[in-house]
C-alpha cells in the first residue's frame, strides 16, 4: 500500500484536523504554551510576503508542470492528485481555523502538512520515472518544502512558543 492512497490520506487528514482543533481550543482556552497570535516582526512579515509567492510557484504551480509534463505515467496522476489534495485541504484548513479559533494554528497545521508532503514526494520518488527536466522540477519541489520545515522550525514555532519566547527575550 502506497501512502499516496485515499484511506492513509483520510486518516492523515483527521488526525491532523482533530491535532488542529485540540491545538485551538487548548490556546484558546489558555491551556497550552503557546500564543493566540503569530508574533512576526515586521521583517518576518516582508520575507513570509516573498516565501508565499515561492510557495504558490514551487509548491502548486511547479507540482502541475510535472504533472503536466508526465500525464501518459498513471503512477504521476497518483501523486500530483494527491499531493495537491493535501495541499488544498491544508489552505482550508489554515483559512478556517485561523478565523474561527486562533490564528497561530497556521503554524501546526504547516508544519504537520509540509512534513506530511515530504513523505509524500518521498513516496512518490520511488514510484515514478523521470526525465531530467521533471527529476529537476521534483528535487526543486522537495528543496523547497526542506526548507519550508525549517522556516517553519526556526521563524515560526518561536514566535507562537511561550517558552522559547521567553528564553530570546533574556
Amino acid at each position: 500500500m502506497t501512502l499516496n492512497n485515499g484511506l492513509i490520506l483520510a486518516v492523515f487528514i483527521v488526525i491532523t484536523t482533530l491535532l488542529a482543533l485540540a491545538y485551538g481550543f487548548g490556546v484558546k482556552a489558555r491551556r497550552l504554551p503557546f500564543t493566540a497570535e503569530i508574533g512576526f516582526n515586521q521583517t518576518q512579515l516582508q520575507f513570509l510576503r516573498w516565501w508565499i509567492k515561492l510557495a504558490l510557484v514551487a509548491g502548486v504551480v511547479l507540482p502541475m508542470c510535472l504533472l503536466a509534463l508526465d500525464w501518459r505515467q498513471p503512477s504521476s496522476w497518483v501523486l500530483w492528485r494527491s499531493y495537491l489534495l493535501i495541499v488544498a485541504v491544508q489552505l482550508i484548513c489554515e483559512r478556517v481555523f485561523s478565523r474561527f479559533l486562533v490564528p497561530s494554528t497556521v503554524v501546526p497545521i504547516g508544519f504537520f502538512y509540509t512534513a506530511f508532503r515530504l513523505w509524500q514526494l518521498l513516496d512518490g520518488f520511488t514510484q515514478l520515472t523521470f526525465s531530467y527536466l521533471t527529476l529537476a522540477g521534483f528535487g526543486v519541489v522537495v528543496l523547497f518544502w526542506i526548507a519550508n520545515l525549517i522556516m517553519l522550525m526556526v521563524m515560526a514555532i518561536p514566535t507562537v512558543f511561550v517558552g522559547s519566547q521567553s528564553i530570546s527575550q533574556s
